[in-house]
């Protein structure tokens, strides 16, 4: 029953997040490729290229990623859910760790927060910001309900 307001509001930050036109993160994946391709053999780079881009498509759908993640919760299926509404918001602790590494590593580590900042301030409309922090928040209290005897 707790699950319903979450979910609700999961709904609710993927529908903010269309209005303001914001996506997951999706150059991640190509960061995450670019940096795995020189150690891994060449017929698993075309298995990891192709798991990449689906990953990167459901990212691509941004707000209504996150509301097909919500409905996938809501008829059950708690992991997988929660996995597409993560890859639809683009704001896991995994891609912000990976961002700041690549960025010392490349040398752009102040060019991306100065670009990160200035979306902050100008909030892409303030839906797309507001519903991406409600989204991120909702997701993180949805909790598989245990079944009753």
């Amino acid at each position: 029953m707790e699950n319903k307001k979450w979910i609700f509001l999961c709904i609710l930050g993927g529908t903010l997040m269309i209005l303001g036109c914001v996506t997951g993160s999706i150059v991640l994946y190509e960061v995450i490729y670019e940096l795995t391709i020189g150690y891994i053999r060449e017929e698993l780079a075309t298995i990891f290229s192709i798991i990449l881009k689906i990953f990167g498509s459901i990212a691509a759908g941004g707000g209504a990623s996150v509301i097909i993640g919500a409905l996938i919760v809501a008829m059950g299926r708690y992991r997988l859910g929660k996995f597409i509404i993560g890859l639809g918001v683009g704001l896991g602790l995994i891609s912000l760790i990976i961002f700041i590494i690549t960025g010392i590593i490349q040398g752009t580590i102040t060019g991306f927060f100065i670009e990160l900042i200035t979306e902050l301030i100008a909030l892409k409309g303030g839906f797309g910001f507001t519903g991406a922090v409600l989204t991120f928040f909702s997701r993180r209290q949805l909790k598989k309900e245990e079944k009753e005897d």
